[in-house]
């Protein structure tokens, strides 16, 4: 049996992405055992992914070396895999499996890993951009398109769902609706929350509207609630609550951000709103779905902030125009 070590990028959008990876090692070799490498952040995220034997975690942040760290759990899984699959391009993603002797460590160059990386994969810039693709090419041949039978697909747990609906008086006989109003990589992502507002007040006769996002997206969150069937959940929920929320939503309406991928993986559906990023390179991991892009000449930028100050490949996005894709 190969005993296989994942070490994804430590965002949500990509940790849920590189389930395609996972679908893929299982389909074509369904005896392998895989486990992942995350921050305890996203443990119990991982845990609904049914592929992953175990979650090994290390808590390091983002710009944080940690060699100390790596160095103590690579001596703890040394002689414990027979291949790992470096899903990040940065070197001190690739210290692990190189100072546990993982025979086979597979990945791209990067920021020049000659000797960390053994098994190397090469992609042209666009292809890079294509992230689901590029993570499921990591295994054997690399794939022309990203098939369908590799998308994200996260369990479901009864016993939250039932708390949840207790906690927050959900009628599950009405129709709910998630908004994910934020996004980390920052406001070129972002549609204005005016527009939000304005879509919320069409839909609150006849949905539940939950907003879901982190604790610092609140203030967001509190600028949408306009009546009694809109609730602002803003930093109360974890990643796995959120999961479940979107198992009982018949509809999330996001920008392209970590929740957009979550709702792709659960049973709604997933509308999104794109701006300075691409859906032909990030789209949501489903066949149902809708999304709206402008696709403007200065589109992609990939920038954070618009360069130009005006925003428009958001700004030019209706809520009129959103609010047929519930219909």
């Amino acid at each position: 049996m190969q005993k296989l070590l994942i070490i994804p990028q430590n965002w949500l959008g990509d940790i849920v992405m590189s389930q395609t990876l996972l679908k893929r090692v299982k389909l074509e070799n369904p005896d392998t055992k895989i486990d992942i490498l995350v921050n305890s952040t996203f443990k119990s995220l991982v845990e609904r992914m049914p592929e992953i034997n175990k979650a090994i975690i290390l808590d390091c942040g983002h710009k944080e070396l940690g060699i100390f760290k790596r160095l103590n759990l690579a001596k703890k899984i040394k002689g414990s895999y027979d291949q790992s699959i470096v899903l990040s391009r940065s070197i001190k993603s690739a210290l692990i499996p190189y100072l546990a002797r993982i025979p086979i460590r597979t990945g791209e160059l990067g920021e020049s890993r000659y000797v960390l990386i053994n098994d190397l994969r090469k992609f042209t810039k666009e292809d890079r951009r294509k992230t689901a693709f590029r993570y499921v090419s990591m295994f054997t041949k690399k794939e022309k398109a990203l098939d369908e039978k590799y998308y994200p697909s996260l369990k479901s747990d009864p016993k939250n769902i039932k708390i949840l609906s207790d906690k927050y008086k959900l009628d599950l006989k009405k129709k709910i609706i998630i908004f994910a109003p934020g996004a980390a990589f920052g406001p070129s992502k972002m549609w204005p929350v005016e527009k939000f507002k304005e879509l919320g007040e069409k839909l609150n006769k006849d949905f539940f509207i939950l907003i879901l996002g982190s604790k610092s997206e609140k203030k967001i969150g509190d600028q949408i609630v306009t009546n009694k069937n809109i609730i602002n959940l803003c930093g109360e929920t974890s990643i796995t609550d959120a999961v479940d929320l979107m198992h009982v939503s018949e509809f999330c309406i996001s920008n392209d951000s970590g929740l957009m991928h979550l709702a792709s993986a659960t049973n709604t559906k997933s509308i999104s709103i794109y701006g300075a990023t691409s859906p032909e390179l990030t789209p949501p991991l489903t066949s149902n779905k809708q999304i709206h892009y402008k696709d403007l000449p200065c589109s992609p930028c990939f920038e954070k902030i618009c360069k130009y100050g005006h925003y428009n490949c958001l700004a030019e996005i209706q809520a009129d125009d959103v609010f047929k894709s519930f219909k």
